[in-house]
């Protein structure tokens, strides 16, 4: 972010000005921490994908487990 002639615009290449994360035993769990974060985020004409982590399913997880990327 910077301020141009008073007005605050986004800076940088990527056009994000900011990451929100959740986390949990669930990707359900981890989506609903994500999305109740992000309404504490008050910017003027915000905006954000409602749909990260829908196509998650308990194979997705089962495939991570067994490339070491999850522990148990």
């Amino acid at each position: 972010m910077k301020n141009v002639n008073g007005e605050w615009v986004v800076t940088g290449t990527s056009g994000v000005v900011l990451i929100v994360c959740g986390i949990g035993t669930t990707m359900k769990q981890a989506q609903r921490q994500a999305y109740n974060r992000v309404r504490n985020v008050m910017i003027p004409n915000m905006y954000y994908r409602e749909d990260v982590g829908d196509r998650w399913s308990e194979e997705d997880s089962d495939r991570l487990h067994s490339w070491g990327y999850l522990r148990e």
